[in-house]
């Protein structure tokens, strides 16, 4: 039976990894008919694909291990899915992958959220992985290996349950070894002799969420100011076509980061990134439908984005000064962001936003499905003059 490791290259699945191929009696079949397959976000850590080409993918030569990396091919699922590498004899980490999270996330203008499931991941990662295995294994019976560690049993009853490839027999060789994080860092450090990191996109939004994640993660941005300013360029985008967003929860990176000792530097870099790149003004308008039981409380909305003009920070920022003077609007200041308001968010709904925002230009213009009829339903209701935001 085909043996499939989901190899994440951080520390638990590495863990699992190198304890197979420096202990192959712990490995559920002969490392020769062994898989490990990667899914590359375009977003890992520069240190962290350095790890695995330094010491994982030597030992996976040495022993011959089918060592796959695959990744998406496009922002829609019918692109299907790139092979990146399919070898015995690996010696490079594809971390820049393909069709990137980060590119994904500047098309659209947002950044990826930590509430309800982690779409990112799910698409990113979980979908990329099932499409290459269904097609690898053609529906026959495989063990599917997946790098929970012990105390993540709930993650373990809920993989078992939405695991789709038809024939997936899942193990969680961790949890039946009974290893939590700490056991899997002291065994990749007695083996290797190094601190292995956590695995993590550089702009994820989970590795900031808790102090201990903080703690880890802010040094790495001072040490490697390359990679912040992917994090910072996302969330400044995301947060100009809506004030509401942040990488940290609803929460700004530059903040934090504008309150940490040692970071005027890097903020600095980030300002001069920004004058780099080109601009573009654009029109954002996004609507909040009204819940049927409430018209006080929004349901979904809408969004619709469209590119105006194109050039220079200082010239979007000066057209956006002239259209509000055409306009008779006032430009609101917000941090490092300007917004002409054409229109403010009502009490009642439905209730329009609308706005000209310069940004850099990454954002796809995008003019959701229902948006004429959702913006229509705005114009014609009532209208209350009480507003918010």
């Amino acid at each position: 039976m085909k043996v499939i490791l989901s190899y994440g290259l951080g520390v638990d699945s590495t863990a699992i990894l190198l304890r197979w191929l420096l202990e192959p009696e712990t490995c559920p079949c002969d490392l020769k008919d062994l898989v490990v397959i990667t899914a590359q976000t375009g977003g890992e850590w520069d240190k962290t694909g350095d790890l695995v080409d330094r010491h994982i993918y030597p030992l996976l030569t040495a022993r011959g291990v089918r060592t796959v990396q695959v990744a998406r091919a496009g922002e829609s699922d019918t692109d299907g899915i790139v092979v990146l590498s399919d070898t015995r004899s690996p010696s490079r980490c594809h971390i820049s992958g393909s069709y990137t999270l980060a590119k994904d996330m500047l098309t659209i203008g947002t950044v990826p959220q930590t509430g309800g499931k982690r779409l990112c991941s799910l698409q990113f990662k979980g979908w990329v992985l099932d499409q290459w295995i269904a097609q690898h294994t053609q529906g026959e019976p495989f063990i599917h290996a997946v790098g929970f560690e012990a105390g993540e049993v709930k993650r373990m009853h809920r993989d078992q349950r939405e695991g789709k490839v038809p024939g997936r027999m899942p193990v969680y060789p961790l949890i039946e070894w009974g290893w939590d994080r700490l056991t899997c860092e002291h065994y990749i450090l007695a083996q290797l002799g190094v601190a292995w990191i956590k695995s993590a996109c550089v702009f994820c939004p989970f590795a900031l969420t808790t102090q201990a994640g903080k703690e880890r993660t802010i040094p790495r941005y001072l040490a490697n100011p390359g990679e912040a300013m992917q994090a910072l360029l996302m969330e400044h985008v995301a947060v100009a076509l809506n004030p509401k967003q942040g990488l940290i929860a609803g929460e700004r990176l530059y903040d934090l980061l504008a309150n940490t000792p040692g970071s005027r530097d890097l903020l600095e870099q980030f300002e001069r990134h920004l004058d780099a790149q080109p601009w573009a003004l654009y029109d954002v308008r996004r609507v909040f439908r009204a819940r049927e039981d409430d018209i006080t409380r929004p349901a979904n909305a809408v969004r619709s984005v469209v590119r105006l003009a194109e050039g220079t920070r200082a010239e979007m920022l000066a057209e956006l000064q002239q259209q509000a003077v055409e306009l008779d609007v006032m430009v609101d200041r917000d941090g490092g962001h300007r917004r002409a308001m054409l229109s403010r968010l009502n009490v009642y709904f439905p209730s329009a936003w609308h706005a000209l925002v310069p940004a850099p230009a990454v954002v796809a213009d995008k003019v959701g499905p229902g948006f004429a009829k959702a913006w229509a339903s705005v114009e014609t209701a009532p209208r209350q003059r009480v507003f918010f935001g």
